[in-house]
C-alpha cells in the first residue's frame, strides 16, 4: 500500500535538508521583515516584495523536493514521492489556514487600523500591493476565508485519523480528497472574481506585486489539489482493491 508503504520507512536526510533549505526562508522572511520595517526602517513595500519572493518561491520549491534527484530518493517510487510532496501541501495548508487566514478572520474588521502595529505586518507584507481585499474585507473573502478555516479543521482532523490507523483508515484519504476540492474552488473563486474585476484590488504596475504576490504565492492551491486527488485515489484502489470474480 502507498500510503503505508511511505509511513513505515523514515526520511532521508537528503529531503529533510531540501525541505529546510526552502522552508525555513519561509518561516524566517517575516519576523526578519517586520524587524527591518519596524526596527532599522526600511522600506516596507520593498521588504514587503522581498519577503513576497522569498515566500512565494520557496513554497512552491518546497513542494517539488521529493521529485529532486537527492540520494536517498533513488529507491523511491514516482507514487511514493507523490506522496511526500501531497501530504507535505496538506500539512502546510492547513497550518496556513488555522493561523494566518484565522487570524485576518478574527481581526479583519480592525485590519486597516492596524497598518503600522508591527505584528500585524504579518498580514499587511501580503495587503500592501498584493490584494486590498484583506484591508477591507468585502463579504465574499469573508466567506472563502470561512471556509478555509472549516478546510483546515477538516483537513486535520483527516491528519489525526491517518496517523493513528498506521496509515490505513479510508476516511483520512477521503477528508483530503474532500480538502482538495475546497482548495480548487476557493482558489479559483479568489483569483477569478478579482480578474473579472479588472485587477482592481492589485497593483498590476508592479510584477512582483502581480505575478508574485497574487499569482505564484496562491499558485500551490490551485495546481497541487490535483495531485492530491490524484494520489487520494491510488492509495484508496490500495486499501480497497476491486473484487474480482472467479469465472469458474
Amino acid at each position: 500500500m502507498v500510503g503505508s508503504r511511505a509511513g513505515s520507512q523514515n526520511t532521508p536526510i537528503g529531503l529533510v535538508l531540501a525541505r529546510l533549505a526552502t522552508l525555513g526562508p519561509v518561516v524566517l522572511a517575516f519576523p526578519i521583515g517586520v524587524w527591518l520595517v519596524f526596527a532599522l526602517g526600511r522600506d516596507r513595500d520593498a521588504t514587503a516584495d522581498g519577503i513576497a519572493w522569498v515566500y512565494s518561491v520557496g513554497l512552491f520549491a518546497s513542494f517539488t523536493t521529493a521529485f529532486w534527484p537527492l540520494g536517498g530518493l533513488r529507491s523511491w517510487s514516482l507514487e511514493r514521492r507523490l506522496e511526500s510532496a501531497v501530504f507535505l501541501f496538506l500539512v502546510v495548508s492547513y497550518v496556513t489556514h488555522l493561523t494566518w487566514e484565522l487570524g485576518w478572520l478574527l481581526l479583519h474588521q480592525q485590519m486597516a487600523e492596524l497598518r503600522d502595529v508591527p505584528w500585524a505586518y504579518v498580514w499587511w507584507a501580503y495587503i500592501d500591493g498584493g490584494d486590498m481585499r484583506y484591508a477591507t474585507a468585502p463579504t465574499e473573502l469573508i466567506t472563502i476565508e470561512i471556509l478555509s478555516i472549516v478546510n483546515g479543521l477538516m483537513g486535520m482532523t483527516g491528519i489525526v485519523l491517518w496517523i493513528r490507523s498506521g496509515h490505513t483508515d479510508r476516511r483520512a484519504i477521503l477528508l483530503f480528497m474532500a480538502t482538495a476540492v475546497v482548495h480548487l474552488y476557493s482558489t479559483s473563486y479568489y483569483f477569478l472574481s478579482e480578474i473579472l474585476e479588472g485587477m482592481a484590488n492589485v497593483d498590476t504596475s508592479s510584477f512582483t506585486d502581480t505575478f508574485i504576490k497574487f499569482g505564484l504565492a496562491n499558485a500551490p492551491w490551485i495546481t497541487m489539489p490535483w495531485l492530491t486527488l490524484w494520489w487520494g485515489q491510488a492509495v484508496l484502489r490500495r486499501l480497497d482493491p476491486p473484487t474480482v470474480n472467479d469465472p469458474r
